[in-house]
């Protein structure tokens, strides 16, 4: 399927077929990759393949649900079929979904919207496929030959033609597995996070983590150091029995074309007990270290690369001029990242550099004192982040 250009140049993700499973986990962490041949096995893709028309491909996928209720949005047509965060940054594109709702009327509303006799953008989210059931069965044996039985939690995604959910980053290595329709997914590596606008972490779309940039439409005026992750984008186009693998924390924007069905599966790359270290100890590092001065980050920040975030540190020890509860901090977040896994360890130095010392200037610059608002309301809570990581 074509779909339209972006607004911008990027690179494309390479493509492997079927990988060793050790090959594959070994580079999935590092960059995004596309992976062939894995889902031929999988009989729901056979029989949307089978099906010639968007009727009997969602009777097709609708005689798997069986009388299992869905939730899924419906948005007004003057949404855009955007999830984003609406132009004045304090509200969300997309209200409450609909929850609870048989399979049929959820297929009802789907053709109706590809039929364009709605123009509302239709798409269920994330609905968890249960182990025992047809459509589980649908997925084939193992689900996918890279991930272990305690790692399958197979989520399914149905939508109609048009739906954007702009930037954001998950902490979890992501499989994508398309078995209907087309997708445009483009990416960023964690690194660039300093020209992607981090919302306020307590602004979420969902419960992901997210840009305040439109990437289809940004303004450069208002975000211009998005120029510079333009720059560095890769594109990946995925069709039916393709499966993009996203590592942990790379930004990602997600564009559907026509009838599109994936399934993903999120895998945890980091304990959930670290996530959620991770997540207090930036807390308590944002707090110290807001109220001083940019000559007094600078200098901790040095203190920081030499101590902390690097492979071989330096021998721990309070620096002259010091304040003791610097020090305390200091070395529990020595010793916090000394134990964590590569690809958050790296994310905690970016967290440090862009939120805690302020390395690029203010963190949140759109709109003004946002990253102020964010630590005032936030006073009382055990971290800035809208939810301890997911259970």
């Amino acid at each position: 399927m074509n779909v339209p250009p972006l607004p911008f140049e990027a690179q494309p993700v390479p493509r492997v077929h079927r990988p060793r499973p050790e090959a594959l986990l070994a580079r999935a962490l590092d960059a995004p990759v596309v992976v062939e041949g894995c889902l031929e096995d999988w009989p729901l893709l056979r029989e949307l393949r089978a099906a010639a028309t968007p009727e009997a491909k969602v009777a097709a996928l609708g005689a798997r649900f069986g009388a299992r209720p869905v939730t899924f949005h419906q948005m007004h047509p003057r949404s855009g079929g955007h999830y984003h965060f609406r132009e004045d940054l304090q509200d969300v594109t997309f209200g409450a979904p609909r929850e609870g709702v048989p399979f049929d009327a959820f297929g009802h509303e789907l053709l109706r919207s590809l039929r364009g006799e709605s123009g509302d953008y239709v798409y269920m989210q994330a609905h968890l496929i249960e182990r025992g059931t047809p459509l589980f069965d649908g997925l084939g044996p193992g689900v996918l030959p890279f991930l272990t039985e305690e790692q399958l939690r197979p989520l399914m995604w149905a939508g109609s033609n048009g739906q954007v959910v702009n930037l954001h980053y998950d902490d979890f290595l992501n499989f994508i597995c398309m078995v209907e329709g087309t997708k445009r997914v483009t990416m960023f590596a964690p690194e660039l996070m300093a020209s992607l606008y981090h919302a306020p972490f307590d602004r979420m779309l969902e419960e992901a983590q997210a840009s305040h940039v439109r990437m289809l439409s940004p303004d450069l005026e208002r975000f211009p150091r998005f120029r510079e992750a333009q720059r560095e984008a890769r594109v990946a186009v995925i069709g039916p029995g393709d499966v993009l693998v996203i590592p942990p924390m790379w930004w990602h924007h997600v564009e559907s074309f026509g009838l599109n069905i994936m399934v993903n599966n999120w895998v945890l790359a980091a304990s959930f007990e670290q996530l959620g270290e991770v997540q207090r100890n930036l807390t308590e590092a944002i707090r110290l270290f807001f109220p001083r001065t940019h000559a007094e980050r600078a200098r901790a920040l040095a203190q920081y690369r030499r101590t902390v975030f690097v492979d071989a540190p330096e021998a721990f020890a309070p620096e002259p001029d010091e304040p003791a509860a610097d020090a305390r901090h200091r070395a529990r977040t020595r010793a916090l990242v000394a134990g964590l896994p590569a690809f958050l360890r790296r994310q905690v130095a970016l967290y440090y550099e862009h939120f805690t010392f302020q390395a690029s200037g203010d963190p949140i610059p759109t709109p003004p004192g946002a990253f102020a608002a964010m630590v005032e309301r936030n006073a009382g809570a055990p971290t800035f982040f809208a939810r301890e990581p997911m259970e």
